[in-house]
């Protein structure tokens, strides 16, 4: 289970993961900074700040993303 340190505030947060890699928006505990991470295994290959719009964006793209592959 990797341990990630918050770049903002040097929170720990430990990450569980279902499958062995993460892709996505993540929040901080500690000072509730956005970050798009990525995480294979043990290892974090990417860490980088993110803000509420491209968050937004994100999720609406996913959602209609999930809705083309229904079929609905």
């Amino acid at each position: 289970m990797p341990v990630i340190g918050c770049p903002q505030c040097g929170e720990e947060v430990k990450v569980f993961l279902i499958d062995n890699r993460y892709d996505g928006p993540m929040r901080c505990a500690g000072c509730h900074g956005l970050f798009e991470v990525e995480i294979e295994g043990e290892k974090i290959v990417r860490w980088q700040p993110m803000s509420e719009e491209e968050l937004k964006a994100r999720q609406e793209l996913d959602e209609m993303r999930s809705k083309f592959k229904g079929g609905s």
